[in-house]
């Protein structure tokens, strides 16, 4: 079952999102709780560019402090 999972998890996660217009956070811990899995497990077989949208949307929304930037968002 794992070997399955780690080839196709990050697709089942872009497939979510873009089916259900859910966030990355949400479609991984909806399809953890479907596929009775812990986030800590599946958290190693996300692509780079998932996390990296992970990231983004955890900045966001605050719960991951933003890096410095060139130009600040209240121009």
């Amino acid at each position: 079952m794992f070997n399955e999972l780690e080839k196709t998890f990050s697709t089942k996660v872009e497939d979510r999102v873009k089916e259900t217009g859910e966030g990355y956070m949400e479609a991984v811990n909806s399809l953890c709780e479907e596929l009775e899995l812990e986030q800590e497990l599946v958290a190693k077989y996300l692509s780079k560019p998932i996390i990296e949208r992970i990231k983004a949307e955890a900045q966001r929304i605050n719960l991951l402090p933003r890096g410095p930037q060139l130009f600040p968002e209240e121009l």
